[in-house]
């Protein structure tokens, strides 16, 4: 049986990275003013940036159910037999639900969604430990149950300059960004059971991000998990400081420089700067892939 794993952008992936690996990219959108536009096809953070910057209105939607169905009708044109298909958290996007259900109403027995819970790196692992299990034969029940083993090993943590674009988004309240922007603390949000949470607020970036890669560093040795410092917008100088620290505790060449994907970037807002820590998945780093 012919089996490709197929992602979407949410994962972190560079579109050339993929030239030398059977793996197929769903484009997520963004919707600016009114117009829709294709991550990583129509529009980049860069873009993205100069819009939010510029206060333009942005938000993300579910993409039309029959570019999703023309998706895997592509995909079986081309001689596959079946997919197994990876998607961002359903607890921060619908693209779970809507894949899951074409699947089952149009392609029975043919495609296998798994739920990442995760996004960037993390999810970009997932995808490839199925394409190392699905290269080797290992059967699609077996893949399914090492994904669901590799999701509890790992970290995200960011924080965005501001709270404007997730009042914007409605994930908090206009007077909670109000006060928070006025004052200048900024939250502190982890990925954990698959929902970016609020863990704590704070003035210290530096700082809390220090504090975060030293609780890192005891328990995720870099012989065993990527480190990816992922940004969107974010100053360069506090960028370049976290990466020689971090580099100071997990070995020069180690860290990985990324970007946040672009349907998180429009929920965040620019300057936003995180960690992500990930399991290499038979000891290979996703360095090459981000």
């Amino acid at each position: 049986m012919k089996i490709l794993i197929s992602t979407d952008t949410s994962c972190l992936v560079r579109n050339d990275a993929l030239k030398k690996y059977d793996i197929s990219v769903f484009p997520l959108n963004v919707i600016v003013d009114g117009e829709e536009f294709l991550d990583g096809i129509t529009i980049n953070q860069e873009k993205l940036k100069d819009d939010m910057r510029s206060g333009k209105n942005i938000k993300t939607s579910t993409p039309p159910l029959g570019s999703v169905i023309e998706y895997f009708e592509n995909i079986f044109a081309k001689g596959y037999d079946y997919v197994i298909h990876f998607t961002i958290s359903s607890k921060l996007s619908s693209m779970y639900q809507l894949f899951h259900n074409v699947a089952n109403q149009e392609f029975a027995g043919k495609v296998t969604v798994i739920d990442s819970y995760a996004l960037g790196s993390v999810m970009l692992a997932q995808v490839f430990c199925a394409y190392d299990e699905v290269a080797k034969g290992t059967p699609i029940e077996q893949i399914i149950e090492k994904i669901e083993n590799i999701k509890k090993t790992s970290s995200v943590v960011f924080i965005p300059e501001n709270l404007t674009a997730l009042k914007n988004g409605g994930r908090i309240s206009p007077a909670i960004a109000l006060i928070g922007n006025t004052i200048g603390i900024k939250p502190v949000i982890v990925l954990k059971d698959g929902e970016l949470q609020k863990e704590s607020m704070t003035k210290r970036i530096r700082g809390t991000f220090v504090e975060k890669i030293d609780s890192f560093a005891t328990t995720c040795p870099p012989t065993d998990y990527d480190y990816t410092l992922i940004e969107f917008d974010g100053k360069v100088d506090v960028i370049d400081y976290l990466q020689q620290y971090a580099e100071n505790h997990v070995g020069e060449g180690n860290v990985i420089k990324g970007s946040l994907p672009v349907n998180v970037c429009a929920h965040c807002g620019p300057g936003t700067i995180g960690i992500i820590v990930s399991p290499k998945i038979n000891g290979k780093s996703l360095k090459e892939f981000i």
